[in-house]
């Protein structure tokens, strides 16, 4: 983490940085219009108007706040501008483009785009520019790119008036879907596929592109099957992020140990592939190994299909990078802020993403506390007080979003991340290197995978063990995301970030744990 100039007796309250603000800003603005009722065209004109006189004034007293004025309010119109029409619920015909096809836990999803929904009970056709979901049973041989005709299918829209509905909207929004339905499948076809009367395939090869890409990570997958054998479900999840052969049977460990991230393509593994890519550039070309490294990562969420995890860790890579580039001090809290910055200018609604969510803040808590818990226990003599102190700052300001979505909080998580984090750096590297020489040498490359195999072996044994223990998870109440928020606040304030003397940012945090605890229990009071 940088080095702070934690000054009690400055006059300023927090050490500024004007990128987070508008980071902060933005997401404030998105959160309300997550929370506006449907039909907000007009609250949303009186804002929009009260927002802008309040930019002006501000600019007139105080720039800092017409800043964070002005960030709210472009992230309120950045979240309505990408709001979907209303689409009623009913019986619609559906065409449209397949974008992906993934066959999981006897389910195919598909996900349809450039698609027009026709109304049973009305002569209009909405057009849509997200997607939609179209869930059936058995799997279906429909592959990316394929134009399929559904002649009747009953879709779930973007009932937001409905308070009820809010958190599955947002949730399909965060994915870029805006209509969700399903069907039911009969008998099956020749090629053991499931029949389902109700799709047809009217064309193929719409979108060569993506088509490109999913062959090249379907290619890498089936690689990865041939040399890996009955771990080939865990390393595609590692290297391109297909979790379709998982089995949740395996996977069961890392939940209740707090290392099911390791599972989920992020920044964890963006950082080992940056890592990797900078060996081969040498550091005094910054310009070079910047871009070499760019230009890797940016190839790496093309054969990923664009997963959100690595585009976000891609992009605080490439931030930190220029930063060096431009002989610039790297700020850890301006990159997580330009990271959220970029992603969210472009798709407002991850903010309600629970990899979104997950992974900033957990590179908040690391930015925050990782130093101070590292200096705390290096002098108390404690062996790897590094590893420790990040498993502590990231696992402390992700707990109550893990309450959120997860209802519970593991309590061996500092052993389980101690265990499997560097081990699972060993098996990805060595992954990556067998399959490269498996190109060549397929043969040869299944006797090298029985290393990281062996590694695999003892991580899950060890987290199994753990996650056998008395006590290995703590049930929580379910946490709402505006109390999620007041923790975070909570910690900023109890940071280095904010230049108060202790006893007054201990009452500012006591503050925030107020709120976050009225919130808390008006949330349980409610239910």
């Amino acid at each position: 983490m940088d080095t702070l100039q934690n000054a009690p007796t400055s006059n300023k309250f927090i050490n500024y940085r004007p990128i987070a603000e508008i980071a902060v800003g933005l997401m404030l603005g998105i959160a309300v219009c997550g929370i506006m009722p449907a039909g907000g065209a007009a609250v949303l004109c009186i804002m929009t108007a009260c927002g802008a006189a309040g930019v002006v004034f501000a600019l007139l007293r105080h720039t800092r706040s017409a800043l964070f004025a002005a960030s709210v309010l472009i992230g309120i119109l950045f979240a309505a501008l990408r709001l979907p029409t209303e689409l009623p619920n009913g019986n619609y015909t559906v065409s449209g483009i397949v974008l992906s096809a993934e066959y999981s836990d006897g389910e195919t999803e598909l996900i349809l785009t450039k698609s027009e929904l026709h109304l049973s009970a009305s002569a209009g056709i909405f057009r849509r520019e997200g997607r939609v979901k179209i869930i059936t049973e058995g799997y279906l041989n429909i592959d990316v790119g394929d134009g399929v005709y559904i002649p009747k299918v009953y879709l779930r829209g973007a009932a937001k008036a409905d308070s009820s509905e809010r958190s599955r909207f947002l949730k399909q929004l965060s994915e870029g879907i805006t209509a969700s339905g399903r069907l039911y499948g009969g008998g099956s076809n020749d090629d053991g596929s499931t029949a389902v009367d109700e799709i047809s395939v009217v064309s193929k090869h719409n979108l060569p592109v993506r088509e490109a890409l999913t062959s090249v990570r379907s290619s890498i997958v089936r690689h990865i099957g041939r040399i890996f054998g009955t771990d080939a479900g865990i390393v595609s999840a590692l290297i391109v992020g297909d979790k379709t052969a998982l089995q949740s049977d395996r996977t069961e460990a890392y939940r209740a140990t707090g290392t099911a991230h390791l599972l989920a393509i992020s920044g964890f593994h963006t950082g080992i592939i940056a890592a990797i890519l900078g060996l081969f550039v040498p550091k005094r070309k910054r310009w070079l190994r910047t871009a070499f490294v760019g230009i890797g990562l940016i190839m790496y969420c093309c054969i990923a299909v664009y997963a959100a995890g690595i585009v976000r860790a891609s992009i605080m890579v490439i931030c930190a990078l220029l930063c060096r580039a431009l002989n610039r001090r790297a700020d850890s809290l301006n990159g997580l802020a330009a990271a959220a910055v970029l992603i969210l200018a472009f798709e407002p609604f991850q903010l309600y993403s629970v990899g979104f969510q997950l992974s900033f803040a957990a590179c908040f808590g690391l930015i925050l506390f990782s130093k101070q818990f590292e200096t705390a226990l290096a002098s108390a003599h404690i062996p790897l007080a590094g590893s420790v102190s990040a498993c502590l700052g990231a696992s402390i300001a992700t707990a109550p979003f893990q309450a959120a979505y997860f209802g519970c909080l593991p309590l061996y998580f500092v052993a389980g991340n101690l265990i499997a984090v560097p081990l699972f750096s060993l098996v990805m590297v060595l992954c990556i290197a067998i399959l490269i020489i498996g190109i060549p040498f397929p043969g040869f490359a299944a006797v090298l995978a029985v290393a990281p195999r062996a590694v695999l072996f003892v991580v899950e044994r060890c987290l199994g063990f753990l996650s056998a223990l008395p006590y290995a998870s703590l049930d929580l109440p379910t946490i709402p995301l505006a109390s999620c928020a007041l923790f975070l606040a909570m910690l900023f304030v109890l940071s280095p970030y904010v230049l108060r003397p202790f006893q007054k940012k201990a009452g500012l945090a006591v503050f925030c744990l107020l709120l976050f605890t009225c919130s808390l229990v008006f949330s349980i009071i409610t239910l």
